[in-house]
């Protein structure tokens, strides 16, 4: 992204930033009507066409934020809001030949961002796109086997103690989590029985050899994992307003802690909130 292009969508997000303040108000008042059963320590609300570029998946890099939508891929200070650069054709001419029209779920490893994509509601080509975490380019990606992943690629994680990369389908009662070595050509590695099902997992992230999934199920949940036994723990509950929409969640360390980062999509679908949580 050029820095003339930086500098015009900073300055448009300027003027829509000002025009959207009425509808600031109004997402934060619907937001307060939940608020004594949420447990978000802070929150940062994103409205307009700033919350489209942030409504599917998040992924950080210890310093900085990565969101995708379904089609694009941007990267933000670690306020979420401050664009550092952005692709907005995140999905290339080959891909969207075979229909892929989706970015999912994703993880920063070693310098790149993994990601699922998905040609959504079709299912043919479940897909692990390797994105440049500095140009956002697509640098490689692998198309899965349809018959272990059948219902498309929401969301992907990679264990930067191994490098082995976590998924799963749109299964409605997933049983398993499906793992891949992203070091040898994404060969498969395992499958991980679940001791229970996790509905709606939106995105995933490791912390401590440990995996956390945020999902959209009725309290739009975040659950912890062992990665080698697959036993599964409700980690805390989100309760966001009716209507909402649970989506990804990274770590990021503040004040030497480690914190949860966890996205949603308001019920007017017109503001995404960037949330904290203080781990428990």
């Amino acid at each position: 992204m050029s820095s003339f292009s930086l500098a015009i969508s900073k300055i448009l997000s300027l003027v829509f930033a000002v025009i959207l303040i009425p509808f600031s108000i109004l997402t934060h008042g619907i937001d307060l009507i939940s608020e004594a059963d949420r447990t978000d320590s802070e929150k940062t609300n994103v409205v307009g066409i700033g919350a489209y570029f942030r409504s599917q998946g998040m992924a950080t890099d210890g310093e900085t934020l990565y969101f995708s939508s379904k089609t694009t891929l941007i990267r933000t200070e670690a306020d979420a809001k401050t664009l550092i650069n952005a692709n907005y054709f995140a999905i290339p001419e080959q891909l969207k030949e075979i229909g892929i029209a989706h970015i999912g779920g994703m993880s920063f490893y070693n310098g790149y961002i993994y990601a699922g994509l998905e040609d959504s509601k079709v299912w043919d080509y479940p897909i692990i796109g390797v994105y440049d975490a500095e140009t956002l380019e697509l640098v490689d990606y692998y198309i899965m086997d349809d018959e272990v992943i059948t219902r498309g690629m929401p969301w992907v994680c990679v264990n930067p103690e191994n490098g082995y990369l976590y998924c799963m389908d749109h299964s409605k009662q997933p049983t398993k989590i499906l793992v891949y070595d992203t070091a040898n050509e994404m060969s498969f590695v395992e499958e991980v029985p679940l001791s229970q099902v996790v509905p709606s997992i939106q995105g995933a992230e490791f912390l401590d050899g440990t995996l956390y999934a945020a999902t959209n199920d009725e309290t739009q949940a975040i659950y912890k994992i062992d990665p080698a036994t697959g036993a599964v723990e409700k980690y805390l509950d989100r309760n966001l307003t009716s209507g909402s929409e649970g989506e990804g969640m990274t770590f990021m360390v503040k004040n030497g802690k480690p914190v949860i980062i966890a996205m949603d999509m308001g019920p007017l679908f017109i503001n995404a909130f960037v949330r904290e949580y203080d781990m428990q």
